[in-house]
């Protein structure tokens, strides 16, 4: 039961945030760490279980801002950075977690070395010409 709440109540607040749904990308992630390094997997799949499922079905908690959360831990598990909010018209300031996500924001995590691809954690559902070509540079 609780897995159906927690995915309605995600659905719910990605339609009134205007957000594509982040939780493929997310998935994607999980494959690849589970891949490349087993603990992690294993840490990931735990948050999921006992944390944010939990929570989101229960409703202690934003279902975005806890996505994100855990998006952000995610992406981190494969580069240090800092995630990023992009506006609509490309301009990027740093993501603050307390602030409401959605308003056209996308998110991205930008690792410290250049050299590694960004991950992209949330996108508009109709994201501007700017931000995707924002995403195609930094995400590849």
């Amino acid at each position: 039961m609780s897995e159906d709440q927690a995915r309605d109540r995600t659905d719910g607040a990605l339609e009134r945030a205007g957000l594509a749904d982040m939780r493929p990308t997310y998935r994607r992630l999980l494959v690849t760490l589970k891949q490349t390094d087993s603990a992690a997997f294993d840490e990931a799949s735990r948050r999921y279980r006992e944390d944010l499922e939990p929570a989101i079905a229960a409703g202690e908690v934003d279902p975005i801002s806890a996505w994100l959360e855990y998006g952000i831990w995610l992406a981190g598990r494969f580069a240090e950075g800092r995630p990023l909010a992009i506006d609509s018209s490309g301009r990027a300031q740093p993501f603050d977690p307390a602030s409401a996500p959605g308003d056209g924001v996308m998110i991205v995590h930008v690792p410290e070395d250049d050299r590694a691809p960004a991950t992209l954690l949330a996108m508009p559902s109709a994201p501007t010409a700017p931000q995707r070509e924002t995403a195609d540079l930094l995400v590849g």
